[in-house]
């Protein structure tokens, strides 16, 4: 069978930027986000508030998922859940003073990672693989 390697280098790369993601938000002293905060915490440092619906589409997440990263992120002090006023069954999320103030530790992350990779690939190799891997996981 050919190609069976491919997802295993995409787990390795994966296991590999949760390892650093983990390292780095111990340095900084957060070790109460894990990764799979990361993309709640993301949209919210960019938008600062939105509704469930909208954090579960862009987030990439099930709205129980969401549901149960929320909540633990609103334990820690990072959001707060509000009534949608536009909606009376609705909530919106939004960003605490705590978790505005983790801008500084997610850019560096991030910046981290994007130098992990770019270390290791030409600017035409990166933009070759950003490409296919987006071919390959977008519907």
């Amino acid at each position: 069978m050919k190609h069976q390697a491919i997802f295993n280098y995409a787990s390795r790369l994966r296991e590999a930027g949760n390892a650093y993601i983990l390292a780095e938000l111990e340095k900084v002293g957060l070790r109460d986000i894990a990764p799979s905060h990361g993309d709640v915490l993301h949209q919210l440092l960019e938008a600062n508030e939105c509704n469930m619906s909208e954090l579960a589409l862009h987030a990439r997440r099930t709205k129980s998922t969401l549901t149960a990263l929320v909540a633990k992120l609103e334990r820690n002090g990072y959001v707060e859940r509000l009534p949608d006023p536009r909606d009376s069954r609705g909530v919106r999320v939004r960003l605490t003073a705590k978790g505005a103030a983790l801008r500084p530790a997610f850019d560096a992350i991030s910046d981290g990672l994007q130098k992990r990779i770019l270390s290791k690939l030409t600017e035409e190799e990166a933009q070759q693989l950003e490409r296919l891997l987006a071919k390959c996981v977008d519907d």
